[in-house]
């Protein structure tokens, strides 16, 4: 399908379509389970928030990663109408790639600022105060 042209958007839209018919089915599963283990990542996060904001970003961010892979993966099977909707970390272009990787980085500033205030806290009751 990519080598004779027949995908309109290759690099973009379906990015998905052509990593499968490059690597076969080993590696579409191999994809989807990287994107699996960084949803669950995130789900893990997210279940161990102090705060109902924590849990509500980190389960926001891990349903639009969902939400994109699934429209994406169903554009390129045929279930889905062509949205332009791009693959997380994978299709060309900077700006879904800037704004995955910056929810990336505010959740792992979220995750370090919960471990580092219950070191505080683990210290505290150490010490009696």
């Amino acid at each position: 399908q990519s080598q004779l042209n027949f995908l309109p958007e290759k690099h973009t839209d379906f990015i998905f379509a052509v990593v499968s018919e490059e690597l076969g089915m080993g590696g579409a599963l191999f994809i989807l389970a990287l994107l699996a283990i960084i949803i669950y990542r995130l789900l893990c996060i997210a279940k161990g928030s102090r705060d109902n904001f924590g849990k509500l970003l980190v389960g926001g961010f891990a349903v639009i990663f969902f939400i994109q892979a699934l429209i994406n993966i169903g554009m390129n099977i045929g279930l889905m109408p062509v949205t332009g909707i791009t693959f997380p970390f994978m299709s060309y272009g900077g700006t879904n790639l800037l704004i995955s990787f910056s929810c990336l980085g505010i959740l792992m500033g979220m995750r370090k600022y919960r471990r580092a205030t219950h070191r505080d806290v683990m210290s505290n009751e150490f010490l009696g105060l």
